[in-house]
């Protein structure tokens, strides 16, 4: 476990600096049309913020009102661009190619609906996501060669770190003596201490994704977009704030995902579907995998505000309750995108070449 462990995070440090090096360095002589986009980066395929309630109940170990009625939730989910590099242009045969650095302050917070401590610490997930995004028009079929198709491909790699920022022991049986956990975490017996117990971990995660675009018009206003995307993410010691071996061995070496999307594009009004499947490997106890189904309406003059509904079923992702199994329910407000976004191109570049096809904006 430990070899494994070493050469798992050795990897993680050595292969990161120089990915990093490749996209942000190396990039700009892929080619002399390299240009910096600094007012309206394009977005593609990042966290999302949410704002909802729910009438499912949330359960706590050692919390008197548990399962206690939730109040509202809110996931803060800023992209926070750097500039970002373009080459080339999506009409072309070659498409056009995205280079993008990211900073996301993400904060996850949760009010329950009782009398006292009501507040559950909030889950912290500063990141970092460097992005390499593909886009192109792909030629309509010959039947029809006025329908129009695009191509979207993006491949993320993330640096982050996630906790709940509380100092306490992790497991429920152990207590504060003399500033140390007794018995020690090696000795730490089920279940965890939910209320205070301390949750920290660093994080490398994988991202792939594509979209698709089928029967766009020819004003790119409507469309059908079908698409997918996976993740591969691994918890390392390295770093401040690093899993601790004890925690590791509850919570696993990472987790792994896979999700599909289908959208309706209908005069810039987007309405979504997406189910997601995602599970962790290397905990114990082991936990099965947790399953997602979200639907999303997004109107045009939104401006990227939009509603959504949401069920999951399997494990809570909120921090340290992650061994707590669930059924939620979820239904509120969804804001996509982020500061220097733009949804609709301005007036002095309604030029046809100029416009992205649908979904892509």
């Amino acid at each position: 476990m430990w070899n494994v462990t070493g050469r798992r995070q050795s990897r993680a440090r050595t292969s990161l600096p120089a990915l990093v090096a490749l996209l942000l360095v190396a990039a700009p002589a892929f080619g002399s049309d390299w240009r910096w986009e600094f007012s309206a980066p394009t977005p593609f395929f990042l966290d999302r913020s949410y704002v909802f309630g729910s009438p499912s109940h949330i359960r706590r170990v050692g919390d008197p009102y548990s399962p206690a009625p939730l109040l509202f939730e809110a996931q803060v989910a800023p992209n926070l661009f750097f500039p970002q590099l373009h080459a080339g242009h999506f009409r072309k045969k070659t498409g056009e190619w995205f280079l993008s650095a990211v900073l996301t302050p993400s904060i996850h917070l949760r009010l329950l609906n009782t009398p006292s401590a009501p507040v559950i610490p909030p889950s912290y997930i500063p990141k970092a996501t460097f992005q390499v995004a593909h886009l192109r028009m792909l030629p309509g079929p010959k039947e029809n060669a006025r329908a129009r198709r695009g191509l979207m491909l993006a491949a993320n790699l993330i640096v982050g770190h996630y906790s709940n920022g509380q100092d306490g022991c992790y497991f429920s049986n152990q207590m504060r003596v003399n500033g140390a956990c007794s018995p020690p975490p090696e000795q730490g017996e089920l279940p965890l201490n939910e209320l205070t117990g301390s949750f920290s971990t660093n994080f490398l995660r994988g991202e792939l994704h594509a979209l698709g675009a089928l029967a766009a018009d020819q004003e790119l206003d409507s469309a059908w977009l079908v698409g997918g995307g996976s993740f591969l993410e691994l918890n390392t010691a390295v770093g401040p704030g690093g899993i601790a071996d004890y925690q590791r061995n509850v919570y696993g070496d990472g987790n792994w995902g896979v999700s599909v999307l289908g959208e309706r594009l209908w005069n810039q009004h987007r309405f979504q579907l997406e189910i997601a499947v995602s599970a962790p490997f290397g905990e114990t106890p082991h936990r099965g995998a947790t399953v997602s189904a979200e639907a999303t309406a997004l109107p045009y003059w939104g401006a990227g505000f939009g509603v959504f509904a949401r069920y999951i079923h399997g494990q809570d992702y909120y921090n340290i309750l992650f061994l707590e199994r669930v059924n939620l329910w979820q239904f509120g407000l969804v804001f996509e995108l982020s500061p220097g976004a733009r949804l609709k191109v301005d007036d002095d570049e309604s030029d046809e070449d100029k416009r992205r096809p649908p979904g892509f904006r």
